[in-house]
């Protein structure tokens, strides 16, 4: 009968460790599924490369204005590229 009661008490202990081991191990190993948005600006901006040449174009969400710039993989500083462009929806 004592025995019974040692391995009794002896998966109660392997239990609640394991719950306990399980619970930090899942929350340390979480991925933030939703990373943080960035709030305040009001630009987006993308990028293209193109046979060495990289291109970026940069939003301006609040105006719509729409602004192009180049530049060879072998210069240092940006060129405006074409004119602007007005999105108004």
């Amino acid at each position: 009968m004592k025995l019974l009661n040692d391995f009794k008490n002896l998966f109660a202990i392997v239990g609640v460790v394991s719950v306990i081991f399980w619970t930090c191990a899942s929350e340390s190993t979480s991925t933030n599924v939703n990373p943080p948005q960035l709030t305040g600006g009001t630009y987006q901006v993308s990028l293209a490369y193109s046979g060495g040449v990289l291109i970026m174009a940069a939003l301006n969400t609040e105006t719509g204005v729409t602004k192009t710039y180049r530049r060879n993989t072998s210069q240092t500083t940006w060129d405006e590229h074409l004119d602007e462009l007005t999105f108004t929806h």
